[in-house]
């Protein structure tokens, strides 16, 4: 999953102040998620990357594409188009849910595992880590056999590597030092 942007963050730390002034939070996850799909539509996408369509062209095109929209929603998709931003809107709507989930006491993880934990395993991470961290977390399970074995959390910026793959590397460090 690619790193959110500079870009994506400030866009989305915007919209997530303005929803939270009108109290209405779900109204923009909505509305965020249809100017997404619109703006993954192969015409607008094949227009937004032709140099020789201008911005004026472009906001035609995505006025005669788009769903019915609230009038904040398209004065982001003009910003958007004429900031040729139109490339961030994923990430700006990840950002805002992330923001979303985060005000209302959710917690986004990565656990990352050798091989792929059965139903059970995966229910037992999640209510582990939402026991130890008093909030409801929701997971994201990676497979990478590369670890070896044990498991690698990742909350935000904060990791905790469990992986054998790590511990084999401190052992090494140790044992030449």
């Amino acid at each position: 999953m690619p790193k959110t942007s500079n870009v994506a963050r400030r866009y989305a730390a915007g919209i997530f102040q303005l929803a939270q002034e009108e109290n209405a939070i779900g109204t923009w996850r909505t509305e965020l998620a249809k100017l997404d799909e619109l703006l993954q539509d192969d015409v607008l996408v094949a227009a937004f990357q032709n140099p020789s369509v201008g911005v004026m062209r472009r906001m035609e095109l995505a006025q005669l594409l788009k769903p019915e929209l609230r009038p904040k929603t398209e004065n982001l998709l003009r910003l958007l188009v004429e900031h040729y931003r139109t490339r961030e809107i994923h990430r700006i709507r990840e950002e805002f849910e992330r923001l979303a989930d985060e005000a209302s006491g959710i917690v986004h993880a990565t656990v990352t595992t050798a091989i792929e934990l059965d139903k059970d395993d995966r229910g037992h991470y999640e209510q582990e880590l939402s026991r130890k961290l008093g909030r409801k977390v929701t997971l994201r399970f990676v497979t990478d056999p590369t670890i070896v074995g044990g498991a690698a959390i990742q909350i935000g910026d904060h990791l905790v590597d469990g992986t054998v793959r790590t511990h084999l590397a401190r052992l090494r460090q140790e044992l030449l030092s």
